[in-house]
């Protein structure tokens, strides 16, 4: 379902020195240092498993889980999800994927939970019978009937 081979994320960033003539240098002719945010990745995911990515802030979670979308494109190696490269075929599929991030929610604090899940069903065009089967599903598997 998922196959990552030796997936890398680097990232370009200016290196100023302190100072108004680190600020000026900086602007004329800047300095570079490369960030390795995600180095040589390689896993697979099987259909019906679960995975999660644990490990300490600047780990590269989020960008990988960024490029498993297709929102970031990896430096070097290869990753396919579903039969799709997420960066070559992003618009197909985006359509057949969901991510939630923490740090951004995806429900309005003035809206009740089950509200907030119809109104993204619409937005995301999601079939009536589908979501009744998602929701029963989590609403059993989080048992947050009540």
């Amino acid at each position: 379902m998922i196959t990552v081979e030796n997936a890398v994320k680097e990232f370009k960033k200016v290196v100023k020195q302190p100072g108004l003539k680190g600020s000026v240098q900086a602007l004329f002719k800047p300095g570079y240092e490369i960030v390795h945010a995600v180095s040589d990745i390689s896993f697979e995911v099987n259909k019906g498993e679960i995975m999660g990515f644990i490990g300490p802030n600047g780990a590269g979670k989020s960008t990988m889980i960024k490029m498993l979308t297709g929102i970031l494109y990896p430096t070097a190696g290869n990753i396919t999800v579903a039969g799709y490269n997420p960066q070559k075929q992003r618009q197909q599929y985006v359509q057949h994927i969901g991510v939630v991030f923490g740090q951004r929610t995806q429900l309005w604090w003035d809206l009740p939970l089950s509200e907030t899940f119809t109104v993204l069903k619409e937005i995301y065009r999601v079939e009536q019978k589908e979501f009744e089967q998602r929701m029963g599903y989590l609403t059993e598997g989080l048992d947050i009937a009540p």
